[in-house]
């Protein structure tokens, strides 16, 4: 919208916060456009205030913000979105895994090699190593040219790693490549006891493996994400956010005539039995 771009950029971050969930994708995209976004951003993602529920834009100021970043593109974007999956993990809860390899991979070839850094951090959360390690994953299949550099990278990390959830993890990423090659190196890995098999089984390798492209794991995150502002997932959250209060239907009270037998049982007519009463 054009009341967008005449707004400076605290108006438009007040915008967003006022709006709580319902923000437009017009007014994410027009702070993603400003030079000095990434401070504002910031200050939100590091004060408290905004991960409350009740709070300004009742909480979800936060997510809106972390898809922002990723419309961003730039290195600090990346560095700011890392920073907070890493400081902020217990807030952003099932987000690390749901949204942000999409977040991570929309920033493509250019932040390979920081993402190779931090999936190697055994420092790091499983779940946001996960997460990293998918967003290679998905990078990989947008840019056919990175695409046997990440299969080795994954494919030597699962071989290095002696943590079987990691490992497991890391199964679906290694087969969406559907190498035949691989195939081997993965049952050897359940055969040495290293994967995590109440994760993964080794009965599904044969599944995974021969699953088309569209059903792939790493593939629900091949969007950009700007689909986070849609029309269709802000009533979806609103819809498991905000769900609707069922409103007690009101009993219906039966008129009795005057003249009607008492329904005390007394066998009086009700005008001379309860209705005084």
């Amino acid at each position: 919208m054009s009341e967008y771009k005449e707004m400076n950029t605290e108006h438009l971050i007040s915008e967003m916060v006022y709006l709580c969930l319902e923000v437009p994708p017009e007014l994410a995209q027009e702070i993603a456009t400003r030079n000095d976004a990434i401070s504002y951003l910031r200050d939100i993602l590091q004060n408290g205030k905004y991960w409350d529920h009740g709070g300004p834009g009742d909480a979800w100021t936060p997510y809106h913000v972390i898809h922002i970043l990723a419309l961003i593109k730039i290195k600090e974007a990346l560095e700011l979105l890392l920073e907070t999956m890493r400081n902020k993990n217990d807030l952003l809860g099932d987000w690390i895994t749901e949204s942000t390899p999409t977040l991570l991979a929309a920033f493509g070839e250019s932040a390979i090699e920081r993402l190779k850094e931090c999936v190697l951090d055994e420092k790091l959360d499983l779940y946001i190593r996960g997460s990293i390690a998918t967003a290679l994953n998905v990078i990989a299949h947008q840019h056919p040219d990175k695409k046997e550099e990440i299969k080795a990278f994954l494919t030597k990390l699962l071989d290095d790693t002696n943590d079987p959830t990691f490992a497991a993890f890391l199964i679906d990423e290694v087969l969406s490549f559907k190498d035949p090659n691989l195939v081997p190196q993965v049952r050897k890995a359940f055969e040495d006891g290293k994967i995590d098999t109440d994760v993964i089984s080794q009965y599904d390798v044969d599944w995974v493996f021969n699953l088309p492209e569209e059903e792939q794991s790493y593939s629900k995150f091949m969007k950009s994400p700007l689909e986070h502002f849609s029309r269709e997932n802000i009533n979806y959250l609103k819809k498991i956010s905000y769900p609707k209060k069922e409103t007690p239907t009101k009993k219906t009270k039966t008129k009795i005539g005057r003249n009607d037998p008492c329904p005390c049982g007394s066998g009086k007519k009700y005008k001379k039995c309860c209705m005084k009463k």
